[in-house]
């Protein structure tokens, strides 16, 4: 079987499929952003089946994806505004920061044995906070770093 061919017919080549990866900073951005996306959606797995310990109860379960995820519904296009706005990197960092002692919050009240059903919602939301600001964030960085020519390839690794 020949080759697959790019639109122009040239083949595609694995260099030519993860070009965007030449690019150091990007290269050092997408490995960070592979980790820390893993941790955030392991802890929204983790997130549901705690609620799911906690009350047994379908509801409680649906109200702390709502509440995970309706923050990226209502603020995403106004984070995308500001995103254009302040330095990209910094503002990544301060989302991720965010993020971070929200994970470390949950983790101390579930070892502490002191979880209640309010916390998870509350960081819940915390986490869907972050997530609003730091996607439309991250996506204007991706330009930044690849320009143009390496911008179709970025996103789509």
């Amino acid at each position: 079987m020949p080759a697959p061919a790019a639109k122009n017919g040239a083949p595609v080549s694995l260099s030519t499929t993860f070009r965007a990866l030449r690019n150091r900073n990007y290269r050092l951005f997408y490995f960070g952003q592979t980790i820390s996306l893993s941790g955030t959606w392991m802890q929204t797995i983790a997130q549901a089946w705690l609620v799911l310990q906690i009350t047994d109860s379908k509801v409680a379960l649906g109200t702390v994806t709502m509440l995970q995820f309706l923050p990226i519904t209502i603020f995403v296009l106004f984070a995308g505004v500001i995103a254009d706005r302040v330095p990209k990197r910094n503002f990544i960092i301060a989302t991720q920061m965010l993020a971070m002692t929200q994970a470390f919050a949950l983790t101390a009240l579930v070892w502490s044995g002191r979880v209640e059903l309010w916390h998870v919602y509350v960081l819940a939301m915390m986490l869907g906070l972050s997530n609003a600001f730091e996607q439309p964030t991250r996506q204007a960085f991706v330009v930044e770093m690849v320009g143009k020519d390496d911008l179709m390839n970025a996103v789509a690794l």
